[in-house]
């Protein structure tokens, strides 16, 4: 800013919220040119036989443009006379690494590091700034990839079943803004809540909460948990909580901030559904209302209050007719009609189709009719409706026969599931019982939900399941983006220094052989340290904040301030109860219906299986004449 410009042939012309509709765009700047703006692809080769697996990017490059160009912004081109002096101003002070006071063999780390930056930067390494060639399975574009947890083999399974809201059918964000208008209307009308809220509350935002985290019932505090079910981040109402309110509200009995499992299924409601993200945003805005107005409220009620009304726009039918009466503006189009090729190709190899459902039949048959055509029953075996998840798989109620015509439900007893026919109530056991379904291995079933619809059939059962996560593809998305990749390379690189670095603090070997070769740090040490810590932490939170400037991705969180990464709660029960996921179930259609998905290696290895076999990073730095001859 204080330039006026940018490194390269572009520069900063307005900000834009990531998760807002206006998403950065880089269209209008195709001819970069410099190192600088060609950073942020894909590592290719270095150096002949040096193969770099996306570890290393520019360094400080990152520093030269404000913090908001790594949460959304918009570039215009200018003349490339303009930029000489913008190159000779800004690339020389954010070269700068910090420097040890009196360990030279840290200071040459640090020094390697910074000479290799400045060669990209200044394009003298042309191998980075290749495009990669993608790999064995690039056939499938990675927003479209089926990803496997455990290995699958579709040929081997007899029976695919899906879900229906989010999974047969996606939704537009206007969905979640109809749902927080009528559970705000709720609130106002049914619970007597002020009539203020409904001008006061603007609506839903998009941008404030994320699938994956949940709500405390007790503080009514959004919260982002880790795998060990540590709160990361916590809002009340639209604030922020400090770190020290989260550690001074989550005391375990032995101090480590782990809730125990009792309080947490008592105080932790997840939401891990794009319907719940409604929840949040509602929460949220209306404590924060509360809170404006310096008005005293119960957190607890507030809470109750909130997921009571929410809940109330399904099981009352509002949010239902709305949707049922105007189609083209809540379901997503498949103007190629992907859904049906699926379900046609399910039913040419033979497999048996079913649709198990919570909601009611009129409203799944308006949606699969407008979708896939009136004929959609005729490519379903086996049709479940109003099946109560997840009590559909802890309970043993029977089956009854829906109308087709008026959608009323008979009281004939059911003693067989006949195609084409549609069911509702019942039971998984039951199912399996009229089916003659005894391996439930050979049953595939994919579900937006993880614990409403995948993880009861996973463990009871033993069902093959898949989880239809749509914020894969648009997390891809960002992941593609130039400032996404730019920080993710700047934090690779500052993480591998510190690794470095540390391996060389301690007395130098050459000098005192026998002494030992790690010793306590020193304060010049810790300082070092702390500094590029703090540099990492900070471009991890640019990172994160390009999925949401709230909560970061739904896969990932931080504890400690974005020192280190954590896989988030979410992310822990993907893997643990989902054999694979997607992000939508027409990804399908790229598949063979007998292909078999394989688990990434670091899934089922344990690190030193695979860190110690090359770390190129470490061989560039202790090799720069590997970076290639200079003026290449």
């Amino acid at each position: 800013r204080a330039h006026g410009g940018l490194p390269g042939s572009v520069a900063c012309e307005s900000g834009s919220r990531v998760g807002s509709p206006h998403s950065p765009d880089f269209s209008a700047a195709p001819n970069l040119g410099s190192a600088v703006a060609q950073a942020p692809l894909l590592l290719g080769e270095i150096g002949g036989s040096i193969s770099w697996p996306r570890s290393l990017l520019v360094h400080f490059f990152i520093q030269a443009m404000p913090a908001a160009i790594l949460v959304g912004i918009t570039w215009r081109a200018v003349p490339e006379q303009a930029v000489a002096h913008v190159q000779q101003d800004v690339v020389s002070p954010l070269m700068s690494l910090p420097r040890h006071p009196s360990n030279s063999r840290v200071n040459v780390v640090l020094e390697q590091a910074e000479e290799l930056i400045h060669r990209i930067l200044e394009g003298k390494v042309p191998q980075l700034l290749r495009k990669p060639s993608g790999h064995l399975c690039a056939t499938v574009d990675p927003q479209d990839k089926i990803y496997a947890n455990n290995y699958v083999d579709l040929g081997a399974a007899e029976v695919v079943g899906f879900d229906y809201d989010y999974t047969l059918v996606s939704y537009k964000p206007v969905l979640l803004d109809l749902i927080y208008d009528i559970a705000k209307q709720g609130l106002v009308e049914d619970l007597r809540y002020p009539q203020d809220l409904l001008t006061d509350l603007k609506g839903y935002d998009p941008t404030f909460a994320v699938r994956g985290i949940a709500v405390d019932m007790e503080s009514a505090w959004v919260c982002s948990l880790t795998n060990r079910y540590r709160v990361s981040v916590a809002y009340h109402g639209r604030d922020r909580v400090s770190n020290q309110a989260i550690a001074d509200m989550y005391k375990s009995e032995f101090g480590a901030g782990i809730l125990p499992p009792e309080e947490r299924r008592r105080r932790m409601r997840p939401l891990n559904d794009l319907f719940s993200t409604v929840e949040a945003c509602l929460l949220a805005d209306l404590v924060q209302w509360f809170k404006d107005r310096d008005i005293q409220f119960d957190p607890r009620s507030v809470v109750e209050d909130v997921l009571s009304a929410v809940g109330k726009t399904h099981t009352s039918g509002a949010m239902h007719r709305a949707v049922a009466d105007d189609l083209d503006r809540f379901l997503e189009p498949d103007e190629q009609g992907h859904l049906r090729q699926v379900l046609e190709q399910l039913r040419a190899a033979g497999k048996t189709a079913m649709l198990v459902s919570n909601s009611q039949f009129w409203y799944v048959d308006a949606g699969m009719s407008h979708k896939v055509g009136p004929d959609w029953r005729e490519l379903f075996d086996v049709v479940i409706v109003s099946a109560g998840k997840p009590g559909f798989y802890t309970q043993n109620r029977p089956f009854r026969e829906v109308s087709k015509r008026t959608s009323r439900i008979k009281f004939k007893p059911i003693t067989e599931l006949k195609p084409h026919n549609v069911y509702c109530q019942g039971s998984i056991k039951e199912l399996m019982t009229l089916k003659g379904w005894a391996d439930g291995s050979k049953i595939i079933y994919l579900g937006d939900s993880l614990f409403a619809d995948l993880v009861e059939a996973r463990r009871l059962y033993g069902w093959t399941t898949g989880a239809i996560i749509s914020e894969v593809y648009s997390e891809i998305g960002v992941q593609k983006s130039q400032e996404w990749r730019v920080a993710w390379h700047v934090l690779q690189l500052l993480v591998h220094c510190i690794q470095l670095c540390q391996e060389q603090m301690g007395p130098d070997p050459s000098e005192s052989p026998s002494a030992p070769r790690q010793q306590p740090h020193s304060a010049e040490d810790t300082e070092v340290l702390n500094r590029l810590e703090h540099l990492a932490s900070t471009q991890r939170a640019r990172k994160d904040a390009a999925f949401n400037a709230n909560f970061g991705s739904i896969f990932h969180t931080s504890k400690d301030d974005g020192r280190t990464d954590k896989r988030s709660l979410f992310a822990r029960s993907l893997q643990r109860y989902v054999d694979f996921y997607t992000s939508r179930v027409e990804n399908l259609r790229f598949y063979s219906m007998d292909h078999r998905f394989y688990p990434c290696h670091t899934r089922v290895s344990v690190l030193h299986e695979f860190t110690h076999m090359r770390d190129p990073i470490t061989e560039l730095m202790c090799e720069p004449s590997d970076w290639g001859a200079e003026g290449d």
